[in-house]
């Protein structure tokens, strides 16, 4: 892509071809949290480079969600956040096992694991994913480009189809993607 315009043509393009699924998976996505904050189970998600960023931006908004009634927000964590201990286990243990590592320490049976990964490749994320359906937590991820391995890993997911290597789009519909499920939440928490 050339320019800005391009881009933003490029982006409307995008999301309107893949419109049907995210918007199924949004409806989806948010059920299966509030369900799991019923249940007063964890909520996990994790994240590489910008997706990363993505993940603690949804823990941000799902944790300090609005409306607050009868105390019903979700329990969430994400396990990009603490630096020195991602460095810790990616210098003695190994960069792929960084987040099943956590996962191991922290996680209970019945929680529930969200992955964002635009290629849906990543070896740290896929260890997650493994480790967590042997372990009983539900898996979701929000994936671009053909899903990768994670879409046949996870349990339910929602994939941006783009190009091979369309990391803006697909890391800006995943955080657009996140922010419709605050607001499905809160608009069920109203309701």
């Amino acid at each position: 892509m050339t320019s800005k315009a391009e881009y933003f043509e490029r982006l409307s393009l995008v999301l309107q071809s893949n419109r049907n699924s995210i918007t199924r998976g949004i409806e989806g996505l948010a059920g299966k949290i509030l369900e799991v904050s019923e249940r007063r189970r964890n909520v996990w998600i994790i994240g590489n480079g910008g997706s990363a960023s993505t993940a603690e931006h949804f823990e941000t908004d799902l944790s300090f969600i609005r409306y607050n009634i009868d105390n019903k927000v979700p329990v969430v964590n994400s396990l990009t956040a603490n630096s020195a201990l991602l460095t810790a286990i990616s210098n003695d243990i190994d960069y792929a096992s960084v987040f099943s590592t956590i996962l191991k320490k922290k996680s209970s049976q019945g929680d529930f694991l969200i992955s964002i990964s635009a290629s849906g490749n990543s070896e740290n994320i896929l260890k997650a994913i493994e480790f967590a359906r042997k372990h009983g937590l539900t898996t979701f991820s929000l994936l671009g480009f053909d899903g990768g391995h994670a879409k046949n890993l996870s349990d339910d997911s929602i994939v941006v189809l783009t190009e091979k290597d369309e990391y803006g789009i697909v890391e800006d519909l995943h955080l657009m993607i996140c922010h419709a499920v605050s607001e499905t939440i809160v608009r069920r928490l109203k309701a």
